[in-house]
C-alpha cells in the first residue's frame, strides 16, 4: 500500500507558511503553471490530499480539471489565499496571527 500525503500548491508569497508546519509545497505562479504540478502529483500516485490556492484553481487548464473530475485520488481542495486591500490589513493579519500562537496580543511598529 503507498502512504499518501498532504501537499500544497500555492502562490510563492503563500507557501512559507505551509512550508514551516512542515507540509510539502510545491509553488506555482499561475494555473497552468499548477496544472503542471498536479499533473506530476498525478503521475507520481503520492499524493493523497492535494490544497491548492483558490486563484489558482480557478486558473487550471480545462484538461487539468477534466482529469481530477475522473479520479479518486487525490483530492483537491481550493482554499482561498488572503486578500489584503491595504497595508494596514495585512499588519492586522500577522497580528493576529501572532496572538493566537502566543496568546498575547503584540504590538508591532
Amino acid at each position: 500500500m503507498t502512504e499518501r500525503r498532504l501537499v500544497v500548491i500555492a502562490r510563492p508569497g503563500l507557501s512559507a507558511g505551509f512550508s514551516l508546519a512542515g507540509v510539502r509545497v510545491l509553488e506555482a505562479t499561475d494555473g497552468a503553471h499548477a496544472g503542471e504540478r498536479l499533473e506530476k502529483l498525478i503521475e507520481e500516485d503520492r499524493a493523497g490530499v492535494v490544497i491548492i490556492e483558490e486563484s489558482l484553481h480557478q486558473d487550471l487548464p480545462e484538461e487539468t480539471s477534466r482529469t481530477l473530475r475522473r479520479l479518486s485520488l487525490p483530492v483537491v481542495i481550493p482554499v482561498p489565499g488572503p486578500k489584503w486591500t491595504a497595508e494596514s490589513t495585512a499588519h492586522e493579519y500577522i497580528v493576529e496571527i501572532l496572538r493566537r500562537a502566543i496568546g498575547y496580543r503584540v504590538r508591532l511598529q
